[in-house]
């Protein structure tokens, strides 16, 4: 595998980063950990670098949850911050190591310990290396890919993390499986998800310095943002002594059996679209190949999208985009990739209805946001996912914003999600308008 390039930004200069390549061992140095790395105390410094992600083989004993290591970043002001990599699950209970972020503030925390806020990044890809924990100083406010401000190669931090952080909440933050650890990242696979961000949670909450409670509220988006959903439904399966106050979702991936089946009116497009869903369809094949080892890749895949196939396991979502758009789209062949959507498997419109939210209660109140000019997530989709979750007994609040995109709800919806999820915390009555 290449090795990493990453750059980081210095004040005004930006300084490019080599990592170690992937794969390889952790060296005994590596784990020689300088003071300043150590995360808190009792949890072991994993080492530098790209090493880092490469958990000890066999995984060592332990409950979902638990860190295997950590290693402290730099933080905001009045804040720690530290790598983990730690134990959890996929959709069908094979232990696997996931790595993530958690952010804390300092001083005294309250007698039952902080609230957390647990961040579901949205769509960075399928390779390793797309790991949004990985980059430079990631325990920091959500960088915006698409402006000139922005030194990394994809979205990089949380939103609002430093008023989450002025709240008093911890925040965890998830890779998913997949991303920076070994193994096929199952992309939309709920149940695999939904674990990898619950298991931040315990994580969190396992190291004592950073006094986690039980108290979590979820903030999503797009792929995050579908995740988000399902662990509405399915935390008391999975970690039935934490507390889930309320789901916050930005434009969220909620509406893939219908999409899949050709359900759903035609949303927003502009002249990249086409290729960027093409691409989003081949992470989503890809992620299931992975999950259910019934599904076939030539039953959804003409040859040409086989070989797109591979090429998502190796470039990280834009540079695998562009890819598609210049060899692809641009000379009229994206009806080379993939097999007509009347023509897939009943096997693959099973795995795709099971991993669609809103069939099934939620346990906690949801807020739903949607920008009116997303190309990538489908407005009329997410009115999909809303009705249904409507007919249950929960509170659903959908907020549209006009002339919000995929990239910018993020930031648009900020005075919307950040006083919604204090309301939760605080057991204010969640607001509905279904």
């Amino acid at each position: 595998m290449k090795a990493w390039q990453r750059v980081a930004a210095a004040s005004a200069v930006a300084t490019l980063v080599t990592l170690p390549m992937l794969g390889m061992p952790a060296s005994a140095e590596a784990s020689k950990a300088a003071p300043a790395a150590q995360c808190a105390p009792g949890v072991r410094v994993g080492p530098d670098g790209a090493a880092f992600y490469n958990p000890p083989s066999p995984l060592p004993k332990g409950a979902h949850g638990d860190v295997i290591w950590a290693r402290r970043v730099q933080a905001p002001d009045h804040a720690e911050a530290c790598r983990i990599l730690y134990l959890s699950t996929l959709h069908d209970g094979k232990r696997v190591a996931v790595s993530g972020l958690v952010i804390w503030p300092t001083g005294t925390a309250p007698s039952g310990g902080r609230n957390i806020v647990a961040w579901a990044h949205g769509t960075v890809g399928g390779p390793r290396q797309c790991a949004p924990s990985a980059e430079p100083n990631p325990a920091r406010n959500l960088v915006d890919y698409y402006t000139y401000k922005s030194p990394y190669q994809t979205d990089v931090g949380v939103p609002a993390l430093t008023k989450f952080l002025a709240a008093g909440d911890v925040v965890a933050a998830t890779d998913y499986q997949g991303l920076g650890t070994p193994g096929v990242h199952q992309y939309v696979v709920a149940r695999t998800e939904t674990n990898n961000v619950l298991d931040s949670v315990e994580a969190a909450r396992r190291i004592t310095a950073v006094h986690a409670g039980r108290r979590l509220a979820v903030l999503g988006w797009s792929q995050g943002g579908g995740a988000g959903l399902f662990i509405g439904q399915n935390i008391r399966d999975y970690t039935p002594d934490l507390d889930l106050v309320g789901v916050a979702a930005l434009a969220p991936a909620a509406d893939l059996g219908p999409q899949f089946q050709g359900r759903v009116l035609p949303g927003p497009r502009n002249a990249s679209s086409p290729a960027h869903s093409a691409a989003l369809r081949v992470n989503v094949y890809r992620g299931f190949l992975a999950a259910y080892p019934e599904l076939k890749a030539t039953d959804v895949l003409k040859p040409a999208g086989l070989e797109a196939l591979k090429g998502d396991g190796t470039a990280c979502l834009q540079h695998f985009s562009d890819v598609i758009q210049s060899n692809v789209a641009d000379v009229h062949k994206l009806d080379t990739l993939f097999k007509p959507l009347k023509d897939v498997p009943k096997d693959w419109a099973r795995r795709l209805h099971e991993n669609t939210p809103g069939y099934v209660t939620t346990v906690a109140p949801i807020l739903v946001m949607q920008g009116t000019a997303d190309t990538v997530i489908n407005p009329h989709s997410t009115t999909q996912y809303v009705k249904r979750a409507c007919t249950f007994s929960q509170p659903v609040e959908y907020t549209h914003y006009q002339g919000a995109t995929h990239n910018t709800i993020p930031f648009d919806a900020q005075k919307e999600y950040v006083p919604w999820i204090a309301a939760r915390f605080a057991g204010t009555k969640a607001p509905g308008n279904c």
